[in-house]
């Protein structure tokens, strides 16, 4: 079966490792057919890794240049460059190639628009992370294009109710699928690593984003420090806060207590070297480093932002949920955790890693596969 994936990005977002681990999933487990459609030369730093996985890219010759993308009128205008620049180029894949299903994330307003102007042999998949600012274009263009979406999925329970509660699509055909965060056979890879060592750190890995919100967990350092002298903070990735960070941390005199390390290719030796790992986002949906650490047996203290975390971690009852963005919570659930018994430390590490596993390129192949099988055949 020949399977198409729509995912134009212009920054590094979460969803690009979860396209790539989906296209894999199904290649690799079931042998389908899998293309990355390259609109404007976005896949072209992945090819290395796509080709080790065997996925194929469809790349758009016209290539587009892109740079200033912050702020809502660079975006909005890159969104029209996009646009344009594929609106062809996806029209011809989807006449003269015909792929049996074309599975759209981000940028989706092309796609839809295609479907409703064009009739295609290609059926159509809406891949939704998240409940996005929904203005009036994208609630009518949702809703007038329930009839060309052959289904629907979201990445958690939680936004699942919420988007059945818009009544824009058949409820019927809106399904929760989680996101392939974790490649199986390289988990397994990182556990034949036997030495095992646990370092005084607590370690945030995103990109220094409002988002992420590094400035709550740099903020409460300051605290937490003066309390526990020979703890530091390692702070794991890129972004456009990188300076109002930096700055901060010399304000508050914490320059020899957090240390920011920009990209890392192998964030999992951080990981299981951390005392934690600290998730201060504003929101996530459903939040990769939780998965990941949980995966790697390490305890996480995140936010009770929406919508992953709480879900994930039962709304607390197996792991540590601080108040969103309310860094005196944050301390006292910090302090919790470091006070809290070894035996329930490890139980709730057992639980989170368990609930890891569905959130494996194994499980969500399983779990497309079938409402693929379901879908060709209607």
């Amino acid at each position: 079966m020949k399977i198409f994936y729509w995912s134009p990005f212009t920054s590094s977002v979460a969803t690009i490792k979860a396209v790539i681990n989906s296209a894999h999933s199904l290649k690799n487990l079931y042998n389908y057919d899998t293309y990355l459609i390259n609109s404007f030369g976005e896949w072209g730093i992945f090819q290395e890794e796509l080709k080790q996985k065997k996925i194929k890219i469809i790349s758009n010759p016209k290539v587009l240049k892109i740079k200033n993308t912050q702020g809502f009128l660079n975006s909005r205008i890159t969104y029209l460059k996009i646009f344009f620049n594929s609106l062809l180029f996806l029209k011809y894949i989807l006449k003269i190639k015909k792929p049996k299903f074309l599975i759209i994330h981000l940028l989706t307003s092309l796609p839809l628009t295609l479907f409703l102007i064009f009739n295609f042999e290609t059926k159509l998949v809406l891949r939704i992370s998240g409940l996005p600012k929904l203005n009036f274009l994208r609630r009518f263009l949702w809703r007038i294009s329930n009839k060309n979406i052959s289904f629907i999925t979201v990445p958690t329970k939680e936004t699942l109710k919420n988007i059945k509660k818009l009544n824009l699509f058949d409820s019927n055909k809106i399904y929760y699928l989680p996101d392939p965060v974790i490649i199986k056979k390289e988990l397994f890879q990182v556990y034949k690593n036997k030495k095992k060592t646990k370092d005084r750190f607590i370690l945030n890995i995103g990109r220094l984003t409002k988002q992420k919100n590094q400035k709550l967990l740099i903020k409460s350092f300051v605290k937490i420090s003066k309390k526990y002298k020979n703890l530091k903070l390692l702070i794991l990735g890129e972004g456009e806060k990188f300076s109002e960070l930096k700055k901060l941390t010399t304000d508050l005199n914490l320059n020899s207590k957090i240390k920011f390390l920009g990209h890392v290719n192998n964030p999992y030796e951080y990981i299981k070297k951390s005392l934690c790992v600290v998730v201060s986002s504003l929101w996530e949906d459903p939040g990769f480093v939780m998965i990941e650490a949980s995966a790697l047996k390490r305890t996480v203290i995140c936010s009770d932002c929406a919508s992953g975390p709480k879900e994930f971690f039962n709304d607390g009852k197996t792991g540590f949920l601080f108040k969103n963005n309310d860094p005196v919570s944050f301390i006292q659930v910090f302090d919790k955790f470091m006070k809290t018994n070894k035996n329930i430390i490890n139980f709730f590490i057992k639980k989170n890693f368990e609930n890891s596993l569905k959130f494996t390129d194994t499980f969500h192949g399983k779990c497309l596969k079938q409402l693929l099988d379901v879908y060709e055949k209607k």
